[in-house]
């Protein structure tokens, strides 16, 4: 957690007089309610002749009198908060009497400290509770890339970034929050509690936005930000009948829908969030485009895993400058760096050192973590916006650079690529032994497949090249992307039950007299070869590999002592593997001997 500055941690003390009362979630929330109650009072704001102190919770129909005295207030903000108070109104008094003399003791210059305090543990029982905050320190690193937000409109939209509407107002930003989630009240909340409070609305952005002008156009404000929904679908029919003239490209999900709210929102910058796959996936290719070739991309930003409290997908943040002109794009990968905070729990992950972390992206140099690319570099790559393929590892840029001295041939010049099982595969007479991940051994030959498919005759003839084929090499392309297996020469080329591979893989056969297979796979295996391969996975939730992308992998060819060693490097796996499998039936056998059935 964090390191907390109240007096004596009232965040803490608050859910400990709450404790067992209610599920963790609902603690953090009247905790909330309770502090937005002392900090109305502390700012003159609750009704008249109503005073908060160690006697409110003497007697239950003076409580009561008060909630409902806030459930009608002329204040919209204080009516949503307390419009549904069964949580306050069911406490027994004498916690409600606990809950108020520990905040009493709160200075009113503490009171956005322990604001900080109780959004973070409101975050944290989300994190249990498949919620969908970031950690706190995301929120802060937003704060730190606006930088000075005196003066300057902030528009901030989706459930997620709602806390940090508070972090923007302490710093005298002028708030506007926009969410769809009418039924969450926590915007309200920090809003009452926060010594600048900020405006409200509900409603959908992206199909009826509350904030228009008189002329029905959209307000505009300097900054936007969204922590937006990942992976949901947008309609095109959405996009075509938008009446803001937001969509000049089709966006296939909510996340890039939000871009283009965003960059018509507002005028001078916008932060938003997507998972990885926008990135690279050619779905949204054409959003990319748009972003790249208007020079509105500045920067991109991988975050760790797990930095979510619902999801462990991999996401980045784009920094966007609504006007365009940027030439060149400045990737930042934070994912495996430095600035992962090591110590935060195993649901949450956080990061460290934002002042270094900025430093980064607003460098123009080349880092261990960052450097800047120019436009035709990103076009050249499909317009792709993914860090990690331009950020290299330091074993990245030593293999690159034993590649550049070496005489290297694409891998798709050495072998041909094949398909294996049928996509609609029937239940014929002929059986075909399905091989996958789960059955690529750690050394050795590829075990003998359990799993059966039949398939017909004639789907069996024009499947014939995608039958296993002594020392083929196979590599899982989805899932285990990556994982790699070489066929034993006895298998079968004949009649019933030859293999072949599943959906999720493909088969590398060496057509080239310019490299053994046995060879191949040695090279395939080696760290050499895993960190070229490495570089090939993608995913945002499934880890992938482009086929496109693995045809064209450089490949060193390997001299003719090379090669022989890697050959015999692979017999010796192969028996490795036999005598293992050897000494495992003979422990069996002697355990079959004992107490059998």
């Amino acid at each position: 957690m964090q390191n907390f500055k109240t007096s004596e941690n009232t965040a803490y003390q608050l859910y400990d007089v709450l404790r067992g009362q209610n599920i963790l979630e609902t603690n953090s929330i009247t905790a909330l309610k309770m502090t937005a109650m002392y900090s109305l009072f502390f700012r003159n704001k609750l009704p008249e002749d109503i005073k908060l102190d160690s006697s409110t919770a003497e007697n239950r129909d003076k409580w009561l009198a008060l909630l409902d005295s806030l459930k009608n207030s002329e204040d919209e903000q204080v009516q949503r908060v307390f419009a549904n108070s069964k949580d306050v109104e069911q406490l027994p008094m004498s916690l409600v009497s606990k809950l108020l003399q520990t905040l009493l003791k709160v200075p009113e210059q503490e009171i956005n400290q322990l604001v900080r305090e109780l959004i973070i543990l409101h975050i944290s029982s989300q994190s249990k509770m498949n919620g969908y905050y970031a950690h706190i320190s995301l929120y802060d690193l937003v704060a730190a890339i606006l930088g000075d937000v005196h003066n300057k409109s902030v528009y901030i939209a989706s459930p997620a970034t709602a806390p940090l509407c508070t972090i923007i107002s302490e710093k005298n930003g002028d708030v506007s929050y926009e969410t769809i989630n009418a039924d969450l009240i926590i915007a309200d909340v920090l809003s009452l509690i926060s010594s600048d409070s900020f405006d409200v609305n509900y409603a959908n952005p992206l199909l009826s936005p509350s904030y228009t002008d008189d002329k029905n156009q959209l307000q505009l404000f300097d900054y936007g930000v969204s922590f937006s929904p990942m992976g949901v679908r947008f309609s095109s029919k959405n996009a075509e009948n938008d009446k803001y003239g937001r969509y000049e490209v089709v966006p296939k999900k909510i996340e890039t829908a939000d871009i283009f709210h965003l960059i018509k929102q507002c005028s001078e910058k916008v932060i938003t969030t997507v998972s990885e796959g926008i990135l690279f996936s050619s779905m949204e290719k054409p959003v990319r485009q748009y972003l790249i070739d208007k020079g509105m991309v500045s920067t991109v930003i991988s975050l760790p895993s797990n930095i979510w409290t619902s999801t462990g997908v991999k996401t980045s943040m784009l920094i966007l400058d609504p006007k365009g002109g940027n030439d060149q794009v400045r990737f930042v990968d934070l994912s495996e760096s430095e600035f992962v905070d090591k110590t935060t729990n195993r649901w949450l992950v956080g990061l460290t050192d934002i002042e270094g972390i900025l430093a980064h992206i607003e460098s123009g140099d080349e880092t261990d973590y960052a450097l800047s690319v120019d436009r035709q570099s990103i076009i050249d790559k499909e317009y792709s916006l993914y860090s990690a393929a331009y950020i290299l590892s330091p074993e990245e840029k030593k293999v690159q650079s034993i590649i550049a001295k070496s005489e290297t041939i694409d891998l798709d010049r050495l072998v041909r690529f094949e398909r294996g099982l049928p996509f609609n595969a029937d239940e014929g007479d002929y059986t075909v032994l399905e091989v996958g991940a789960g059955e690529i051994e750690g050394i050795g030959d590829i075990a003998t497949p359990t799993k059966e498919v039949g398939i017909s005759e004639s789907v069996r003839a024009k499947n014939e090249a995608g039958f296993l084929q002594p020392n083929d090499i196979v590599m899982i392309l989805k899932g285990s992307a990556g994982k790699l297996g070489i066929v034993p020469e006895s298998v079968p080329t004949k009649g019933d039950q030859r293999w072949m591979v599943n959906k999720s893989a493909i088969v590398i056969r060496v057509t080239s007299s310019k490299v053994d297979p046995r060879a191949l796979y040695t090279y395939l295996k080696s760290d050499f070869g895993t960190v070229q391969i490495s570089r090939l996975i993608k995913g945002a939730t499934i880890a992938n590999i482009s086929l496109k992308e693995l045809k064209q992998m450089p490949v060193i060819i390997p001299s003719e002592d090379e090669q022989n060693e890697a050959i015999a490097c692979t017999q010796k796996s192969r028996e490795t593997q036999q005598t293992i499998q050897k000494l495992l039936d003979e422990q069996q056998a002697r355990q079959s001997k004992l107490w059998a059935v």
